[in-house]
């Protein structure tokens, strides 16, 4: 009886987000901006939750299993303008958004989970924060 229970608490943790690469099984779904920071030229802007409420910002990924994404919304986010829908792909702790026309306009983020919160935070080549999103689980999977 020992071995058994055991052996299944080994079996959960095998599926829990902890284990290396299972993190990416969190992903599909939709996923709401609610708080970012994006470069503004020489200074980071920050839009905290307020704010977006405020405005009525809606910004919405969509991670599908079949790794399609779409995104939609009205965020200025200028780094997503161009794309809203496309494939993604994940290695390690990096997404990228393939874009479909041209591979060399792909975006890669790196991601991470907190609290059941997404985060992605993208750097330019030189190591400066493009942007920095924060962004609740919607409450049904895509």
């Amino acid at each position: 009886m020992k071995l058994k229970s055991i052996f299944s608490i080994f079996i959960e943790w095998l599926k829990s987000p902890e284990v290396f690469g299972s993190k990416k099984k969190l992903i599909p779904g939709t996923w709401h901006l609610f708080e970012y920071y994006e470069d503004e030229g020489e200074e980071l802007l920050h839009f905290d939750e307020d704010a977006l409420k405020k405005d009525k910002v809606l910004f919405v990924l969509s991670f599908l299993e079949n790794h399609e994404f779409t995104v939609a919304g009205n965020a200025p986010v200028k780094l997503l303008e161009e794309t809203t829908q496309g494939k993604w792909s994940v290695a390690r702790n990096f997404i990228t958004l393939i874009n479909p026309k041209d591979f060399r306009n792909n975006i890669e983020f790196q991601f991470a989970f907190e609290k059941g919160n997404l985060k992605l935070l993208k750097k330019d080549a030189l190591g400066k924060i493009e942007f920095f999103g924060f962004f609740h689980a919607s409450k049904q999977k895509s």
